[in-house]
Order: structure tokens, then C-alpha cells, then sequence
């Protein structure tokens, strides 16, 4: 610890200094670049200052020798004034790049060249004039040509005076960069000097204070370890204790410190109580970590056996010198017993009758339980590592991607599924998935266990054939029923009833024919033709109870304005109908059930109801009949419905609407009445169907 503390000291003070030494190099490196471009602008200024008084000469040769032609006449003193023009462009060319950094500057040369061009043209006329003879020189000292020259040489002037300026700040500025640089050197240097002193003070300092608390956190860290730590020198001589490893082999610190570390942790391989390599003595000869998961257990000091992992690492110094060997180990019972209790929880799953088996998000196999071998028929070699739906071509309810949507919303799913044994029996199985999220670096993975429920299938299959051969059984009792009381009430009505009729003509021919002496015989005929019209009216009412003629007569509309007649006038019960004015288009089946329905809805207002008046509907709407049957009763809890004795007249209510492919809805709640939709379909032909709803 102290060694390594000392390196990082070392590399300290070393390294810090260097990086303040490669700081202060590039600031002095910064400002040696900021002096020389300083420099560097004051050259540029006596190359703009030269190169204008080049041009300024350039102009007083033109001027000289064209003054000196139009004195003399010499042709050769016109020599300068025509090499002065040629070279006139290529030496404004230089100043003006020379100048491009500034825009007054530049606009300066662009006047005194618009000036330069003005004067030459109008010297190249004077030059003509001289020639032809028409001209002297005399002239030219107080005309234009003068004039323009003059008013060049003082633009010249103003420029060489504003790059004179330039010069004089620009050495300004580059005496101050210089005096900056050397006082920087100089503060830079005296800086640098106290920082090293202080800063190599103060590490050497602390390296004293934490000399003196290495070993005390060493110690303290060590101890702190929730695993028992034992350390030793390069001689295998306890040095360390905490205070787990002093319980764990009843040795105390203060007792085991240099004790060789075979006294101290003796340990032996469980299965021949031998005792076990010195891993100890491995890690000091091979400096490499050495880990025993298994099979290996602590003799305590007293004698106890504890199973234990451990692991040993060499403590190094420097050069990779091994001064000592850190052990750690820790008590596995409890973990022994989680692992056993894992594995029977295992062996138990195996046991399960239903298949068990854990799929990727892709459907690839990586647990087949022995529940699942026996199921479907594939062995684990035959299982894992394949693709589930595609060995087993499942057959789902709805898409996969539907399915693994939900399992991702809801964390499981449940449904019937299909799939095919490896002898190829189509097999229908329960499913419920349930799927564990993958932590970090993890797969996430689904648990899939289905049980078989083909046979079961089979009886649902069969009780649901069962019912509807009932139902058909019971539709074709029904209508045998209502054809029973339709030929009773036929023949009520037309034998019982003429034969009553007969008698009664024949009785009241008796009557007509007998002396009046015959009172008597008179008198009991007459009570007997009596009794004969009640007998024909209590035959119109069985035969009206029976079957109603009105029904096959005019249609469900008016026997159902007839029966609610009927029960108005029985029961003192205000009965309002609403019927379409024409006949609804329906079969008699038809109509007979949703007229045997209409009289149980006012059965059940007799017997439970309590009501005062009672609304009826009757209307067709697309392709049903719709009749409704509204009352203002006491009205029941629809919840207690199903557990009510006399819930059968409903029960034969929807059975009825069900043969004829239609449905009745009971609406009811306490103190509010109740009310009952039928509909059942109609046989009308689209095209003349019609709304006839009333309300």
C-alpha cells in the first residue's frame, strides 16, 4: 500500500510540474507567435512605404521628361515619360496588393490612379500638339497638367502619412508584446518556482499521514467484508483476521496472527475427509488467483465442519514481487440448501402431468419437461434448441405477433391451442404463457404450459350436439303443441260446436210447436237452450285459449290487439297497444311464437307485477319484428333472475325466440318496471320491407 502510494506521489510530482511547464512553454510560445506577426505587420508597413515612393518616383520621371520634351523639343528626354507609363500598372499592381488587409487605403490608390489616368491623357494631348508644332511648353506650368500632378504627389502623401501612422502603432504594439513576453518569462519562472516548492511540500507531507493510515484502512476495508478474509505473509503466516473468518474458524485475531495459515484454516474434502490442497502455498510459487467452488469444508478450531468456497490472490509489490496471499471464504450451507431446494422444486416440475417448457421471444426451445416428453412425444435431445411452433405446428386462436403483443402488455396469456404429437396426433391443449423480461444482457423468456384437454373438448363438443338435438326435440314439441290445440280447437269448433248448434235449433223448434198449456216442458226447454249457449260460449273460449282464430285468421297485429283486449277487460288493467295499420309478413311459426310470448309477458304482470297499465309495440325494423312490452310494476333485480324458481316462463320465453332464430332482452330494476324485447326475423323479401314501427 505504501509502495503504491509513494508511486502516485512520484508520478505527481513529476507529471504536474511537466504539464505547468508545457502550459507556461505554450503560452511563451503564444506570445512569441503574437511578437513576431507584430513584427511581421511593421515589415509590411516599410514594404507599403517603399513601394509607394517607388511609384512616386515613377510619376516625377514621367513628369520630368515630358517637361523637358515640351522645353527643348528633344525627343529623347520623352524616353522616361513613355517607360514611366508602361510601368505605371505593374507598380500600382504591387501597392494595391499590399494594401488589400485595409479599404480606405485601397480607395486612396484607386483615386490617385483615376487621377494618374486623367493626367496622362491629357499630357499625351500636350505631347501631340508639341510635335505638330502647334505648342510650347511655356503653357504647361499654369494649365491642367500641373495642376494634376501636383494633386497626385499630395495623395501620395496622405497615403505614405497614413501607413507612416500604421508604422509608428504597429511598433507600439510590437514593444508591448515584447515587454509583455519578458515580464511573463520572468513572473512565469518565479511562479513555476514557488508552485514546485509548495506543491512537493505539501504531497510529501501527506505521503507521512497516509503512510501512518494504510495500515488502519487496509485493516478496516478488510474487515468490513461481508466474506471471511484471512492475509499472510510470503511465508504462509496469518497477518489478518476479520471478524467473519474468527467466527467461521474460532480462531481470534489477536490468537492466529503468525500462525501458519494451515493451523489456522484446515481445511478437507468432503466426500473422503482427506485433507485438501494447500492452495496457498499454489498462489505463492504461481501468483495467480486460485478459486475451490465445491466439495471442500472448513475443520474448525473445535472441531466443527463447515462447508466453504474460497478463493486465494497474491498480494504483489513492486517488480511483481509477492509479499503475501489474501483468502477469502464464505459459509454455503444456506446456499446448499436454496440449490436443493431448488432442484426438488425441478424434480417435482418433472413429475407434473402437463407439458412444461421454457421458449425464447422466437419460439426456440431451451427447458422440455418429462411432462411435455410424454405429451407430445419428442425427447429433450429432440426438443431443445428447436423452433416450438414449427416441431409442434401449433395451431393459434389468432396471429403469434397478436398473441406476443398481449403477453408484452399484460405479462401472460391464456387460450386453446392445437398441436401435433410426433406420431402425429392432433392434440388440443390449454395453454397459459407466462413471460419473465430479460434483465440487462439477458433474454427474455417465456414459460409456456399447456395441458391436454382433447377429450374434454370431445364431451364439450358432445354436450353441445346434445343441446341442440334437445332444442330441435323441443322446437318440434312446440310446434307439434300448436298444431295439437289448433286441430282441438278446430274440432271443438266446428264438431261440439255445430252439433250444440243443432240441438239448440232443434230445441227451439220444440219450443215454437208446443201448446203454451205445456209450461212446464216449455219452461225446462228453455233453461236448456240456455245451458246450450253457454256451452257454445264456453267452447268459443277453449277454443279461443287453444288457439285464437284471430291469429290464423287476420295476423299477429290484430290477435295481439285482441288478447290485450281481453286482458284489459279481465283485469281491470289499462292496457295501451300500438300496432301497424296493415298485417306484419310472417310465417305462422312465427307468429304463433311471438303470440305465445306476448301472452306469457301478460301472464307474468298478472302474477308478479303489480302493475297498473301496461304499453305494447309492435313494429318491423330491417329484417325483424320488434315487440316490446313495457309495464309500470314493482320491476325485480335482474341479478337474482337466474336463482329465481320462477324464472321458467322466461327461460320459455327466449326458448321460443330462439327457434325461430330471434332473441328477447328483459329490462327490469326495482320500483321502475319492467321491460321485454322479442325480436325475431322476419320472411319478407328485402325489397318489400318496410318500417312500420309505431310509437
Amino acid at each position: 500500500m505504501e509502495y503504491l502510494k509513494f508511486k502516485s506521489l512520484l508520478r505527481r510530482v513529476i507529471v504536474i510540474p511537466m504539464l505547468v511547464t508545457a502550459v507556461l512553454a505554450a503560452l511563451l510560445l503564444w506570445e512569441s507567435f503574437d511578437l513576431n506577426k507584430s513584427l511581421q505587420w511593421v515589415d509590411h508597413t516599410d514594404q507599403v512605404l517603399d513601394q509607394s515612393a517607388r511609384l512616386l518616383k515613377l510619376l516625377v520621371d514621367v513628369e520630368t521628361g515630358m517637361r523637358g520634351y515640351l522645353a527643348t523639343g528633344d525627343e529623347t528626354l520623352l524616353q522616361p515619360y513613355f517607360e514611366g507609363t508602361k510601368r505605371f500598372d505593374s507598380e500600382y499592381q504591387s501597392l494595391y496588393k499590399l494594401v488589400d488587409d485595409s479599404s480606405p487605403q485601397e480607395q486612396r490608390l484607386n483615386d490617385i490612379r483615376a487621377g494618374y489616368f486623367d493626367w496622362v491623357a491629357y499630357t499625351d494631348k500636350v505631347v501631340a500638339l508639341r510635335r505638330t508644332g502647334k505648342a510650347d511648353g511655356a503653357p504647361y506650368e499654369s494649365l491642367q497638367g500641373k495642376r494634376g500632378m501636383d494633386a497626385l504627389r499630395e495623395q501620395i502623401s496622405k497615403f505614405q502619412d497614413v501607413e507612416a501612422g500604421l508604422r509608428i502603432q504597429r511598433i507600439r504594439t510590437a514593444h508591448r508584446r515584447w515587454t509583455l513576453m519578458a515580464t511573463s518569462c520572468i513572473g512565469l519562472g518565479l511562479g513555476f518556482a514557488v508552485f514546485l516548492t509548495l506543491f512537493t511540500r505539501y504531497h510529501i507531507e501527506r505521503l507521512g499521514s497516509k503512510l501512518l493510515q494504510s495500515e488502519e484502512r487496509w485493516t478496516a476495508t478488510l474487515g468490513s467484508i461481508g466474506d471471511a478474509v484471512i492475509a499472510t505473509d510470503s511465508e504462509a503466516r496469518v497477518t489478518f483476521l476479520n471478524s467473519v473468518a474468527a467466527k467461521l474458524t474460532g480462531w481470534q485475531p489477536a490468537e492466529a496472527l503468525n500462525q501458519p495459515l494451515q493451523k489456522v484454516f484446515k481445511i478437507i474434502n468432503e466426500q473422503t475427509g482427506l485433507r485438501a490442497d494447500d492452495e496457498v502455498l499454489r498462489v505463492l510459487e504461481e501468483k495467480q488467483i486460485i478459486t475451490v467452488t465445491s466439495n471442500v469444508a472448513l475443520v474448525a478450531r473445535y472441531g466443527r465442519e463447515i462447508p466453504v468456497e474460497h478463493s486465494a490472490a497474491p498480494i504483489l509489490a513492486g517488480g511483481g514481487k509477492v509479499i503475501g496471499v489474501v483468502l477469502v471464504f464464505r459459509d454455503v450451507k444456506e446456499r446448499r440448501r436454496e440449490q436443493e431446494a431448488t432442484a426438488e422444486q425441478a424434480a417435482l416440475i418433472e413429475l407434473a402431468q402437463d407439458s412444461v417448457s421454457v421458449i425464447d421471444m422466437d419460439g426456440t426451445i431451451s427447458y422440455w419437461s418429462r411432462g411435455a416428453e410424454m405429451m407430445l412425444g419428442y425427447s429433450k435431445s429432440q426438443a431443445i434448441g428447436k423452433n416450438s411452433h414449427d416441431l409442434l405446428r401449433t395451431e393459434f386462436p389468432t396471429t403469434l405477433d397478436q398473441i406476443n403483443a398481449e403477453l408484452m402488455r399484460e405479462g401472460h396469456w391464456e387460450g386453446d391451442l392445437i398441436k401435433t404429437a410426433q406420431d402425429g396426433r392432433r392434440i388440443v391443449v390449454a395453454g397459459r404463457w407466462a413471460l419473465q423480461r430479460g434483465k440487462r444482457g439477458q433474454q427474455t423468456r417465456i414459460l409456456e404450459i399447456i395441458s391436454d384437454i382433447t377429450e374434454r373438448k370431445r364431451g364439450e363438443e358432445s354436450l353441445v350436439l346434445q343441446k341442440e338435438h334437445l332444442r330441435a326435440l323441443a322446437e318440434r314439441l312446440q310446434l307439434t303443441r300448436e298444431e295439437d290445440r289448433k286441430r282441438v280447437a278446430r274440432d271443438l269448433h266446428d264438431q261440439i260446436g255445430q252439433i250444440l248448434t243443432a240441438i239448440k235449433m232443434d230445441m227451439t223448434w220444440m219450443t215454437r210447436h208446443l201448446p203454451e198449456s205445456e209450461s212446464m216442458v216449455l219452461a225446462r226447454l228453455n233453461e236448456s237452450i240456455q245451458m246450450i249457449n253457454d256451452g257454445v260460449k264456453s267452447v268459443r273460449a277453449i277454443c279461443s285459449g287453444l288457439r285464437p282464430g284471430v291469429l290464423d285468421d287476420l295476423g299477429l297485429a290484430a290477435a295481439i290487439e285482441w288478447q290485450a283486449s281481453e286482458f284489459a277487460s279481465r283485469n281491470d288493467i289499462i292496457c295501451q297497444v300500438n300496432v301497424p295499420p296493415v298485417d306484419l309478413h310472417m310465417d305462422g311459426d312465427r307468429a304463433t311464437a311471438a303470440f305465445r310470448i306476448f301472452q306469457e309477458c301478460l301472464t307474468n304482470v298478472i302474477r308478479h307485477a303489480q302493475a297498473k297499465s301496461v304499453r305494447v309495440s309492435l313494429c318491423q325494423e330491417d329484417e325483424n319484428i320488434l315487440l316490446v312490452v313495457q309495464d309500470d310494476g314493482v320491476g325485480f333485480c335482474e341479478s337474482n333472475l337466474s336463482n329465481s324458481l320462477g324464472s321458467l316462463g322466461l327461460l320459455g320465453m327466449k326458448e321460443r325466440a330462439q327457434f325461430c332464430g330471434g332473441d328477447v332482452q328483459i329490462s327490469s330494476s326495482p320500483g321502475n318496471g319492467t321491460t321485454v324485447t322479442v325480436r325475431v326475423p322476419v320472411d319478407t323479401p328485402s325489397a318489400e320491407r318496410q318500417q312500420t314501427c309505431i310509437y
